[in-house]
């Protein structure tokens, strides 16, 4: 008995298979002939290291001498991004860098620079540690 309801059962299957019939229209695909070149950017990064040195886009600048860079830097035309990437380095230092920080975005923002970002490398993991320096808000 329950040989002839695997038969049957088998003989349902392969009959379904084939009672769908799948036809496909040929569609002619036209290749495309447009687009443009990736355009490459300039980026400007003022790179503040674990030791409290800057650098600007890898060349050391003098902290004194920095504005007038950065008053350059306000001048040329934008390159479709922020104008200036502030860099800072991951690695714990002998230097304590956020007053630094605060100073630096103070002093670009003198330079007439409003559009910049502040970057860094991602966190090794998604939890603050007190091994991180960070604390976590309450």
């Amino acid at each position: 008995m329950i040989d002839v309801i695997f038969l049957l059962l088998t003989f349902f299957i392969y009959s379904l298979i084939f009672m769908v019939r799948a036809e496909v229209l040929p569609i002619q695909l036209i290749p495309l002939a447009g687009g443009q070149q990736a355009v490459e950017r300039e980026l400007r990064v003022l790179t503040l290291a674990s030791s409290g040195r800057m650098f600007l886009n890898r060349q050391p600048v003098n902290y004194q001498e920095l504005g007038d860079q950065l008053r350059e830097l306000a001048q040329m035309p934008p390159s479709g991004g922020p104008r200036l990437y502030l860099a800072v380095e991951a690695t714990p230092g002998s230097v304590d860098r956020g007053p630094m920080l605060v100073d630096l975005i103070d002093r670009v923002r003198a330079a007439g620079i409003n559009d910049f970002a502040i970057v860094g490398p991602p966190r090794e993991s998604g939890v603050l540690s007190p091994e991180s320096g960070v604390q976590e808000p309450d």
